[in-house]
Formats: structure tokens, sequence, C-alpha cells
């Protein structure tokens, strides 16, 4: 213990001489400081004494609210920690905490320090040896949508729950979602039936059936369409039956048939649930990218979905739930004793080990693989090139790590070629949040043409953009739908002025103006416009077969308008750990392997070759409470 203390003392020493020597010179005083972020400039106050960083504080910001806060909250500590600008090694800084270092780096200079001396001060940290023995009646590893939806379920049943976090904020993915879930609720009475639609229903319930389950199906729906045409009704048709034969045919009949059914039949009830919550659903539905229905319920308030999780930890705060969250520690392995999951091992970021013991069950809800680019490659049998130069939507975070531990212990893989392309990400990025503009609205290509049917699947979506020029397309929109609220905010918390000036969205008042930005004959976009118009008043879209429109569809004949460029990325892996409609983790001989259960991306199953828009979130949501409930009931 002496001979560590004398290190660590002598460790303090080199670094505090270190950063004096970088930092000498400085003139005391607080300076501004800008950086380049996401989604435009941070700024930063720093306070200097003559020889040291004293004080940060962000002052200023556009960053995606759930995305950028933990690095906001944690890189300026480190910094005045340690007196260094190489905090990246030790954060995991992003887009945001690069921006923020760059604009210390920025205080610096004005403040008369040597910037690129700072960034050289190195971080040595202490790699703790300790172990940690932590015991619940389930734990749970990621804290997205899944896991904490199971956590929540779990702990209102009496269990006591350990969330395993592997980075620094809880939201997976869920956060970085468009905050869309397919439920068919009774909000489709909000819209009104087109004959279109009506034959698409008809069609997909008397086409020729793959197997008695789709049957089933089928004939429950043309019953319910028997009733809903006898009730004179004019509301949008719709139903948890409807949303399972969209979701199996969507999928190419790849899925399985007792999981589309389960995940479909349960959205609904995941919905009312958070609304039980406090969750204020909108009273209205609409049709998102690919979701081939007006189904997906959103919140009146949340940007993206990052209401989901806060749903969940407000309820905990609430009931005073017994549910205790740790971040930065990554799950490793699980845990067998005869042959059965009774816990996981874990690494903390200061190389903490933990030893998690669970009385009841381990809920594996780490999400899918599309961030490892080497399992992308490993498994992907569909497209050119998934390689390190295709960017992802994903958090860096989502690596599979559970589909690894999974199966070293036993679980069967299905579907893991299954990886989706989603088409409107940042060409540049693949990030989602710097969008606007309902993408189901009018798209065009670089010459000012449409070329799909904006409502199609997404893998459908996602090829015919990958063939246009340079494999990027526009998001054509005016002010009724730009998905902008009455502040100018996009469904992300970001404002649109801000994206304007980072030339991420383009704006002009006139449809030639925008498409002289462009770079493209305003005479095309003007007629690829007129056309589109008339698709969405008759209902019908004779040029790509289009039938389903938002009631907020029609481009106006009045500016502002705008135009998103967007371009394929790697979204979700539909492949991942077999599990049955309780979400027992299964063998490839059907049998479950004792103590363990998956929720979310990290299974499969779901969606077959292609997931539909809007049920990613009811498939975290419905199962990760599923998870929670079947841990707690297996082990009454």
């Amino acid at each position: 213990m002496k001979k560590l203390v004398s290190m660590l003392l002598c460790l303090c020493l080199v670094l505090s001489l270190t950063a004096f020597a970088a930092a000498e010179g400085y003139t005391a005083g607080t300076y501004e400081g800008k950086g380049a972020g996401r989604n435009g400039d941070i700024v930063v106050s720093v306070t200097f004494s003559s020889s040291a960083i004293e004080s940060i504080e962000v002052v200023s910001h556009t960053e995606t609210p759930g995305i950028g806060d933990a690095p906001i909250a944690r890189i300026p500590a480190e910094i005045v920690k340690y007196q260094s600008l190489a905090v990246d090694a030790i954060t995991g800084a992003t887009l945001t905490g690069n921006a923020i270092v760059d604009a210390v780096a920025d205080a610096v200079v004005k403040a008369g320090g040597d910037a690129e001396a700072l960034k050289a001060v190195a971080i040595e940290q202490a790699v703790s040896t300790e172990q940690v023995d932590k015991t619940a009646d389930v734990i749970i590893l990621g804290g997205g949508g899944a896991g904490m939806a199971a956590a929540v379920a779990a702990a209102e049943k009496g269990a006591s729950v350990i969330v395993v976090e592997k980075t620094a904020a809880l939201g997976g993915n869920t956060v970085r979602s468009g905050g869309y879930m397919n439920a068919a609720t009774i909000t489709a009475q909000n819209a009104n039936m087109t004959e279109g639609q009506m034959e698409t229903v008809i069609s997909l319930a008397t086409e020729e059936p793959k197997n008695e389950i789709q049957a089933k199906w089928q004939q429950t729906v043309l019953k319910e369409v028997e009733a809903y045409k006898a009730s004179g009704a004019t509301y949008l048709f719709d139903s948890p039956t409807f949303h399972a034969l969209q979701t199996y045919k969507g999928g190419d009949y790849a899925a399985t048939p007792e999981l589309v059914e389960s995940m479909c039949l349960n959205a609904p009830k995941a919905f009312d649930w958070l609304k039980e919550m406090g969750f204020d659903w909108r009273d209205y539905s609409v049709a998102v990218i690919g979701s081939l229905w007006p189904r997906a319920q959103m919140s009146q308030t949340y940007k993206s979905g990052i209401g989901f999780i806060e749903v969940f930890t407000n309820q905990i705060a609430k009931e005073n739930l017994n549910v205790e969250i740790l971040y930065e520690v990554q799950a490793t392995d699980l845990t067998l004793t005869d042959g059965k999951v009774t816990g996981a091992i874990g690494k903390g970021a200061d190389g903490t080990t933990y030893n998690f013991t669970a009385n009841k069950g381990v809920i594996l809800a780490t999400g899918g693989f599309s961030a490892n680019v080497e399992m992308r490659q490993k498994y992907n049998t569909i497209w050119e090139d998934l390689g390190e130069n295709i960017p992802t939507t994903n958090s860096p975070a989502i690596t599979g790590d559970g589909i690894v531990m999974a199966e070293a212990v036993g679980a069967q893989l299905v579907g893991m070629d299954k990886i989706q392309l989603l088409a409107i990400a940042d060409p540049e990025t693949g990030a989602l949040d710097a969008h606007v503009g309902d993408a189901t609205s009018i798209c065009v290509n670089k010459e000012g043409k449409r070329y799909v049917n904006e409502t199609e699947r997404r893998d459908v979506l996602a090829a015919a953009a990958l063939k246009q020029t340079d494999g990027i397309f526009y998001i054509i929109s005016s002010t009724q739908n730009n998905d902008l609220d009455e502040n100018g905010y996009n469904s992300y918390g970001l404002h649109i002025d801000d994206l304007v000036a980072a030339g991420e969205v383009y704006r002009a008042d006139t449809l030639e103006e925008l498409a002289q930005q462009l770079g493209m004959d305003p005479a095309v976009l003007m007629e690829s416009v007129k056309k589109f118009n008339e698709a969405v008043s008759s209902g019908y879209d004779p040029e790509f077969g289009r039938t389903v429109f938002n009631t907020h569809a029609l481009i106006e004949d009045f500016g502002p308008y705008y135009a998103c460029p967007r371009s394929p990325a790697v979204h979700h892996t539909m492949g991942g750990v077999r599990v049955d409609v309780d979400t027992h983790v299964l063998r490839e001989d059907g049998s479950w392997i004792a103590g363990l259960y998956a929720a979310g991306e990290v299974t499969g199953g779901f969606h077959g070759t292609n997931r539909l828009g809007g049920n990613a979130i009811a498939d975290c949501l419905a199962n990760g409470r599923i998870a929670g409930l079947t841990v707690v009931e297996d082990n009454k």
C-alpha cells in the first residue's frame, strides 16, 4: 500500500509539473472559447489563475439532448482535474467532446497559454485492482429502452434490480431514435381512410398464406374490416393483427410468426403502461419512413426517444423502486452454475472487476452490433460493403456484446446476416439528429427527380438511394411537413437556424431558389413537386404506386422551403439471440437456458429480413416489459 501511495504521489507530481510547464504564462482572468460541435458552436467560459485552469463552464451549445449531455457534464471537469487537453483518451469523447476540448484550447490561447503543450500533457490513471461483489434479484445488462423497461417492470413486481450500463449515460439507441413507436391504438381514428389504403388491407388479408398462423391473422383482419365497414366508420383502419400481417410480410415472411404476433399484440399494452406512468402521447398517429402504415405514436413534448428513458427514471424515483444503475461498467461474461446463468462479470472504466449475482435471472438488453464493423463484415451477405467507410446511426457502444456472451453459453443465434440500412442519415457522420422534413414526404435526387415510393420498405429505400448520384438525396419540405415545432426546433431538439448555419439544412423562400442552392434545374424540381402534390390530393401516386400519405404530406405553394441532404447508413441488425414469446433465451434444440432472458435488438426473429419503421421501439418496450415480468413470474 505504501508503495502504491508513493507511486501515485510521484505521478501526481509529474503531472502537476508537466501541466504547470504547459500552462506557464497564463494571464489570469476569464476567457471565452468556441469549438465546432455536432450541430453548431459550443461556447465555454474558462477561468485561469496565472498557473492553472481553475474552472470551465459550457455557456451555450446546440448539441442533441440525451446524446451530448455526458461529454458536456464530464469533460470540463476532467480538463480541470488533470490540467490537460488530452482528455479524450479517458472520456470516450465524441464530436461533442472534441468540440469542448477545442473550445477550451481557444480560451487557453486567448489567456496566453500553450494549447498544444496542454494537449501533450499525458494523463495516467492508476488502474484499480478492486473486485466488487453485487447481488440483486435481477441483473440487467444494458440501460437502453429494453433494459429500462425490464427494470421498471421487474421492480414494480417487487424485485431488486441492478442495471449495468456500458456508457456514462442511459439511453443506448433509444435516445438516438426519432421517438416513434408502432402501436395499433385508437389514435388511428384521427386520420381518414382512403380507397387505396383499404385495397392494401384487403390485398394483404387475402393473399396466399405461408402458414396457419398467417391464415388465422387474415381471417381475423377480414372480420375486423367487416365490422369496420358495418359501423360506417371513415377513420383509418388498424389493429394489432393487421400490424402483425404487415410486419410479417414486410420482413419477407422470414420472422418467427409467434414472435411477430406477441410484439404487435403487446405494443398497445406497453403504450398504455407508459401512459399510466405519465407519458404524454399525442392523440394521433403518423407514418414514418418504412413503417408502411400511419400507426407510429410519439410524445407531445419530448424530443427524440429520450422521453422513453425519462419516463422510466421518473417512475423509479416516484415509486422509490429498488433499482440501482451502474454506469461505465461493461459486462464481459455470463456466469454459469450447473448449466444455469446465475450472474455476470463486468469491468469498470477504472479497471474495477464486478461480480454480479442474480437471484432470479439475467436479462440481456445490450442492443445489436451496427457499430461493430468486424461483426458487420462477418455476417453481411446482403449489401456490397458494410466496412468502416459506411457510417452507422447507432451509439458507438452498440457492438454486439450481449450476442457474443449469449453464444458463449450455448444460445442459438438467428438471422445474423439481416442488417438494415436507413436511408435518412447524415451523409458524413450517419447521425439522424440534424433532420428536417417528414421523410415520407417528397424525396428527390441531386437532379431534382423523385426516384422511389417514399413509404416503401427501408431496404428498398436504402437500395434506391444508393443508386442515385453520390448516394445522396434530399427530403423536401414546407411549413406543414418540416417536422419543426412552433419555436423552430426539430424532433431532436435542434433549432433550424443552427442547422442552416451549420450547412446541415438548406432553406429558401421559393422552390426556384432552393433548387439553385442545391445545384439542380429549378424546372425539374418544380415539376417533381407538382406531380407529387397531385398524387397527395388524389390519394394515389401513379408513378410509384404509392397509397399511404400523411395528412400533412402536401408541399405548400409558399415558403420557406427546406432541403435536408440524406444518405444510407447501417441502422439496425435484425438478427441476434433466439428467444421465445416470454423472452427466455433458447438453445438450438429449443430448450431454455435457465436464468437467461433477452429483449430488444439483442434478439432475433421479430423482424425477418427487414424491420418496419417504428417497430424497434415497439420491440424494445413491449419485450423489455415482458422480460421484467417473466423473470419474476418464473421465480415465484
